[in-house]
């Protein structure tokens, strides 16, 4: 009886087998675009890819705690240690053992007024000296003249003395106290008007000696 079946039996098994087939291969999702997800979805890290991750981060960290822990350069150390210019340090100036002397009076134009007619007098005796050499008899007038002329007048008193004239500074210099600075502006000074004065003084001295030539004739006169 079996054998009259077999051939049923054999059909059945067979649509049985294509029927599950068909119902696998319906359950499961059918991609249309793409790579399916049990074949392209991410591979679990490994350990050792996890720890080298782990490493990297733990790396970098470490090189950001260094470059925060590094010292500062020895050029920033420099700057801090050094003074940036322009800020004022310590300069003192002490007096030095020096002295400088003068007279006043060579820097008076008043004075030198004074001596260029002390200057015609003394020229004016030596004319009347000459001019006595060729008379037989000196006129008195003349003569008083003379010693009216040959009279001294001192021009000049003690001199002026500035003492501790040049300081020495911290920083390796010299300059003049404020008393010698004074007097050399007044000397620049002096120096930079003396052709003018010059020319003043030489009228002052022909004056004079007209006023005594004048004299001079006037006794010879008589």
């Amino acid at each position: 009886m079996f054998y009259k079946h077999w051939k049923k039996i054999a059909l059945t098994l067979t649509a049985l087998f294509w029927a599950g087939c068909d119902d696998s291969a319906s359950s499961s999702e059918v991609v249309l675009y793409g790579c399916p997800d049990d074949i392209c979805a991410p591979a679990p890290e490994s350990s050792s890819d996890a720890n080298g991750t782990q490493s990297s981060s733990s790396e970098t960290t470490a090189s950001s705690s260094s470059e925060a822990a590094k010292p500062e350069s020895s050029s920033s150390v420099f700057e801090q240690i050094m003074p940036a210019y322009g800020v004022e340090v310590d300069f003192t100036c002490v007096p030095m053992d020096s002295s400088v002397a003068y007279f006043a009076t060579d820097y008076s134009a008043d004075t030198q007024k004074m001596w260029k007619e002390e200057q015609a007098k003394h020229d004016a005796v030596d004319k009347i000296d000459s001019i006595k050499q060729t008379l037989a008899e000196t006129p008195m007038c003349l003569e008083n003249l003379r010693r009216e002329l040959d009279m001294f007048v001192a021009l000049y008193g003690a001199p002026t003395v500035i003492n501790n004239a040049v300081e020495s500074c911290s920083d390796g210099s010299t300059r003049p106290s404020e008393e010698y600075a004074r007097f050399l502006k007044m000397q620049e000074e002096w120096e930079a008007n003396k052709p003018a004065l010059d020319e003043e003084l030489q009228k002052v001295y022909e004056d004079k000696m007209k006023e005594i030539e004048e004299r001079i004739n006037k006794c010879m006169e008589k």
